[in-house]
């Protein structure tokens, strides 16, 4: 039987909240990070690693997958990828007929052209990582 996690509503979790919740110890969160892209904590201004609550799912089901389902690496890396992107057999199908519904998008829309020239050194510490939070979850609306 699945385990069922039900994460906070908060942004970002430090890495002893998410050992806590998921009850993963440190070192096999280390290990997991390492191994699976799915799992990608960012840096904090002050050196600690934040994970989001996507992390936090992506470590719940790498648990499940591991430990209850009797997974090893590789076979839970694909799974975990299937899960996580929502991956059906039918999917396929689905993802032709919602393209061909779609509008055409103009190329001048598909692809701004944007020129900022900004420098990294212009940024501190705090503001980078703020931008990644928000380009991650660009990302994760996008997707």
């Amino acid at each position: 039987m699945q385990e069922t996690l039900e994460i906070p509503n908060k942004s970002m979790f430090k890495l002893n909240e998410v050992c806590g919740l998921t009850g993963v110890k440190p070192y096999v969160l280390r290990f997991w990070e390492s191994e699976f892209v799915e799992i990608d904590p960012i840096i904090s201004s002050s050196g600690q690693k934040m994970y989001d609550p996507k992390d936090i799912e992506a470590i719940a089901t790498l648990k499940n997958l591991l430990f209850l389902d009797k997974l090893n690496i590789e076979q839970a890396k694909a799974e975990l990828s299937k899960r996580l992107n929502g991956e059906h057999e039918d999917d396929s199908a689905y993802d032709s007929q919602l393209e061909a519904e779609l509008p055409e998008i103009p190329e001048s829309l598909a692809r701004p052209q944007m020129n900022l020239n900004i420098s990294r050194m212009a940024l501190s510490e705090g503001d980078l990582n703020k931008l990644m939070m928000a380009k991650n979850l660009l990302r994760e609306v996008i997707s």
